[in-house]
C-alpha cells in the first residue's frame, strides 16, 4: 500500500477561486450591464427640455437650430478671428491699450453681427413650429442665456476684486 496522503488541498484550493471568480463576474456583469435609457437631453441628462416631445417633433426643432447656426457659419467664424486677434493684442509687448480698446469694439461687433444672423434666421422658421416646440426653443435658449449670466456674473466679481486690489495697491480707501 501506499502511505501517501491524497492532496485535495491544492484542487479544492483552485476550484474556489475559479467559482469566487465567476461570482464576481456575475455581480460586475449585473452592475455593468447597460439597461435602456432615454436619449439625453441637454446637458446630456435624460428629460431635459423638450423630453415630453416625440422624436421627429424635436428632430424639426434641431433642424431649425442646424440651419439658423449654419446660415451665420461665416459670421461666426469672423467672430472667432476677431477674438483671436484680441487675443493676440492683449499677450503683445508692450501693451497697446488703444489697439486693446479697438479690437474688443471689434469683436462685440462681429458677435452682434452672428447673433443676429442666427437669430433672425431663428425666427424667420418659428412659424412653422407648434407651441411646444417653440416653448423647447425657448427652454434652450433661456437655459444658454443662463449660463452666459453666471459667466457675466463672475467675470464681475473678477472686475471687482482687481479693481479692490489696485485701490489698495494705489492706497486708497
Amino acid at each position: 500500500m501506499n502511505d501517501t496522503p491524497k492532496r485535495r488541498f491544492p484542487f479544492l484550493l483552485t476550484a474556489s477561486v475559479l467559482g469566487n471568480l465567476v461570482l464576481i463576474g456575475l455581480v460586475a456583469g449585473i452592475f455593468l450591464r447597460s439597461s435602456p435609457r432615454p436619449p439625453p437631453g441637454p446637458g446630456g441628462m435624460p428629460g431635459g427640455p423638450g423630453f415630453e416631445l416625440s422624436q421627429h417633433e424635436r428632430d424639426v426643432v434641431r433642424r431649425l437650430l442646424r440651419d439658423s447656426v449654419a446660415e451665420g457659419r461665416s459670421q461666426i467664424e469672423a467672430g472667432r478671428e476677431a477674438e483671436r486677434k484680441f487675443v493676440e493684442i492683449l499677450t503683445a509687448e508692450p501693451y497697446d491699450e488703444t489697439a486693446a480698446r479697438a479690437a474688443l469694439a471689434e469683436l462685440r461687433a462681429a458677435d452682434g453681427t452672428a447673433r443676429d444672423t442666427v437669430a433672425n434666421r431663428m425666427l424667420d422658421g418659428m412659424d412653422e413650429l407648434s407651441a411646444e416646440q417653440r416653448g423647447l426653443v425657448a427652454k434652450l435658449m433661456a437655459n444658454n442665456l443662463d449660463k452666459r449670466m453666471q459667466r457675466h456674473d463672475r467675470f464681475e466679481k473678477f472686475r471687482e476684486r482687481r479693481d479692490e486690489r489696485r485701490r489698495e495697491e494705489d492706497g486708497a480707501p
